[in-house]
């Protein structure tokens, strides 16, 4: 893997962090289809409808529950183990995220604040912070999640963390897109497992809790910054709005844009989103001086992919990162253009 496509894995990394599943709903673009919570639940069945239901439920349940939980987060051959805490005290929301292999890296969220806490100053120079797993889920835009997905309820419930657990299975309509699995708490609907699978069945990337407790005794202290920690700010300001100056030639079902107008970043690099509502494929162009191949890279469900094209006289870098499989950052990036 190139240093560029590094850096863009690292750049989506941190966007997971700092753009919140909220910014989908703030940030809609004016073409995506507008289908009210009614709507969506008429045309869906009855089971999809129930479905739906319970993972409008899920995405309240990260900001309304107290808890403190351990996970596992698994992909290829990689696993890890994450402790997670949260609570909202005096109308103030906390977070807290700990790597509990390694290096001791831990997330800290106070409200919109994010903040990477390091054992020491070294720790920053040399590895990527530990990403919120649960962002992407934090809200569901419900129209595009029917158009690119079978929804089902499973009939059966299982056990996950001691806990009896609803499974909703979102089936892809097409093969841009993997399949995906929630199994959430029956008592709170709180997400217990999740998982990433590929068209032939294989398992890409899992997120289940070994041990959780939505009654714990936390205070304010849990979420300070232990002494002689090295604490780092996630993104000082927001990136700027610039004018979009580009466009798909072609979009799977269900994808969209969710900025009207594109980010820019450094190094005149901007960047757009897309997404079908659960998936999202981050887009960077940025101008080159080499003409390059494409050339692809993933680990667990994210690829990453990128190549140069000309546009007169002026050759642009293309980097994709996104949820999804290998041949649709491809052909995403054979119908990417210039407005006209």
């Amino acid at each position: 893997m190139t240093f560029t496509l590094w850096f863009r894995c690292c750049v989506v990394l941190l966007s997971s962090l700092l753009f919140s599943a909220s910014v989908f709903a703030d940030d809609i673009t004016t073409d995506r289809v507008a289908v009210t919570k009614k709507t969506v639940h008429e045309v869906a069945t009855h089971s999809s409808s129930q479905a739906l239901i319970l993972l409008e439920n899920m995405t309240q349940s990260f900001a309304a529950l107290k808890y403190d939980g351990v996970f596992v987060h698994s992909e290829a051959t990689n696993m890890n183990s994450m402790r997670v805490r949260h609570d909202v005290m005096n109308g103030v929301e906390y977070e807290s995220l700990i790597d509990l292999d390694g290096d001791k890296v831990e997330v800290l969220r106070i409200d919109d604040t994010i903040i990477c806490v390091y054992p020491d100053a070294s720790f920053a120079t040399h590895r990527a912070p530990v990403a919120l797993p649960f962002e992407r889920f934090k809200e569901f835009e419900l129209d595009q999640l029917l158009q690119g997905y079978e929804i089902k309820l499973s009939d059966s419930n299982t056990r996950i963390a001691g806990r009896d657990a609803l499974r909703i299975t979102l089936i892809p309509k097409d093969t841009y897109r993997y399949g995906h699995e929630f199994f959430i708490d029956a008592e709170n609907h709180f997400l217990l497992k999740h998982d990433v699978i590929k068209a032939d069945g294989k398992l890409l990337e899992r997120i289940q809790f070994t041990s959780v407790s939505f009654s714990p005794d936390l205070k304010r202290e849990d979420f300070v910054p232990k002494k002689g920690t090295y604490t780092e700010p996630v993104f000082e300001s927001e990136h700027r709005q610039i004018k979009n100056l580009w466009q798909f030639d072609w979009l799977p079902e269900g994808f969209s844009l969710v900025w009207p107008e594109a980010r820019a970043l450094n190094h005149g690099t901007s960047m757009l989103l897309l997404s079908d509502g659960m998936a999202t494929v981050s887009v960077f162009v940025e101008p080159a001086m080499k003409a390059k191949g494409m050339s692809v890279f993933y680990t667990g469900a994210t690829m990453a992919g990128e190549q140069t094209f000309k546009v007169k006289d002026q050759m642009y870098l293309l980097t994709m990162v996104g949820e999804v499989p290998q041949a649709t950052i491809e052909k995403l990036m054979t119908v990417f253009m210039p407005r006209h």
